[in-house]
């Protein structure tokens, strides 16, 4: 009995850690300079997170919690054409503050340490935040950042948001000591469990491959090699990405992706219901190149593209840089959208349906059949030597005993 009963805690216990928020949490202020830097590859549990607030929070500052809808750490690297992020007051505050890039449940945690009491909640809006509050020692303030306007993107979104942490901060700094803590209900950009399982069935998604999912672009690849001049190599960790889109008769976009080798430049274009990857724009230090593809690729709008073969960009001026996409699933989708809404459509795949061992099987058939049609008719064609016959005449009979 008391076996059981430990088998269904565990079960329970693993059931709820499965459904277990991860996102990051960005705290600055007027806080504790003694608290050491966290690591950002480990995830913060709610116990540990637990002991850094009360550990930020022992002087009793007045404490306001900005909360997304939805965050990851996808957002904080995304930078625009200029190269510039949605979080430049963030950026500037960098120095002096404490980020954790994934944390469980950490407004479960903030809503638990906070004195209901002194607890103040408010939403912001068009025309500022929806409710008062007075900015004592040891309250809390909670604004929840969902206010999406029609027509904006999220980076122009997360801009506003920024601008808005910055200007309110600014004023509360002046009257009392503040923390700021800057987090989300839950992550913008998921993997879904299912995805590390497919992986060992489908050849798109083998464990050694690469599979990026980037502002308005879902790209896996087994490898990326490139040649520039004598030298040879592979691209793989990818430091940062962006994307541009530019609309017009054709619609364009461009996805910059920064690795530590090189930086390429993926550039597509949407036309008459087809979408293009034309070329590819090579960047090594000082070095510029524009690489064209060898093949057509190309899909439908809302379709990707598949091919398990090599597929090649190289200059058209006869140098000698090239960039290669080994094993590669494509699908632009040509504006913003969550991770989990860029999903793999219908594949259309380089190789069509007559390769070259159905086209030599039909060969070797027609060639078959073409040497029995031909006998057959041979065979149809046979006469008689009866020439020297009288249908009139006696007929001849020979006995066996002959």
């Amino acid at each position: 009995m008391a076996c059981s009963r430990i088998v269904f805690l565990t079960l329970v216990l693993s059931v709820v850690s499965s459904f277990a928020v991860q996102v990051p949490v960005f705290l600055w202020g007027d806080r504790s300079k003694s608290v050491p830097e966290s690591n950002p590859h480990l995830k913060v549990s709610s116990n540990d997170f637990r002991v850094i607030l009360k550990h930020e929070l022992q002087d009793d500052p007045f404490t306001v919690v900005f909360i997304e809808e939805t965050l990851s750490v996808e957002d904080f690297s995304r930078k625009d054409a200029k190269g510039e992020t949605s979080f430049q007051y963030l950026k500037d505050n960098v120095e002096d503050s404490v980020y954790l890039p994934s944390v469980e449940n950490p407004l479960s945690v903030l809503n638990k340490l906070a004195d209901p009491e002194k607890v103040y909640r408010a939403k912001l809006t068009e025309d500022g935040l929806s409710g008062d509050f007075h900015a004592d020692s040891g309250k809390f303030l909670f604004i929840n950042l969902k206010d999406a306007r029609e027509g904006e993107t999220r980076a122009d979104m997360l801009l506003r948001h920024d601008d808005f942490i910055g200007d309110l901060y600014a004023k509360l700094q002046e009257d009392i000591p503040v923390v700021a803590i800057y987090t989300a209900h839950f992550p913008s950009w998921t993997v879904p469990d299912t995805h590390s399982r497919v992986r060992r069935q489908a050849n798109e998604t083998q464990a050694n491959g690469h599979d990026y999912t980037l502002d308005g672009l879902r790209l896996y690849v087994q490898s990326i090699d490139y040649g520039a001049m004598a030298a040879n190599g592979s691209l793989g960790n990818l430091i940062s990405s962006s994307t541009v889109f530019d609309n017009n008769n054709t619609v364009v976009m461009n996805t910059t992706m920064q690795f530590s080798a090189a930086t390429l430049t993926l550039n597509f274009r949407l036309q008459a219901g087809y979408w293009f990857f034309d070329t590819v724009t090579f960047q090594q230090d000082s070095l510029v190149q524009e690489l064209a593809a060898k093949s057509e690729v190309y899909a439908l709008d809302g379709f990707a593209y598949r091919c398990g073969e090599r597929i090649s960009f190289a200059a058209t001026n006869e140098t000698e840089y090239n960039v290669t996409f080994i094993d590669m699933k494509v699908q632009p989708f040509f504006k913003t959208l969550n991770a989990s809404d860029m999903v793999f459509g219908d594949s259309f795949n380089c190789v069509g349906f007559f390769t070259v061992p159905i086209w030599s099987g039909l060969f070797v058939v027609f060639i078959l059949l073409s040497i029995t049609f031909y006998g057959i008719m041979m065979m149809l064609d046979i006469r008689t030597m009866d020439r020297f016959d009288d249908p009139k005449g006696k007929t001849i009979t020979i006995n066996a005993s002959d």
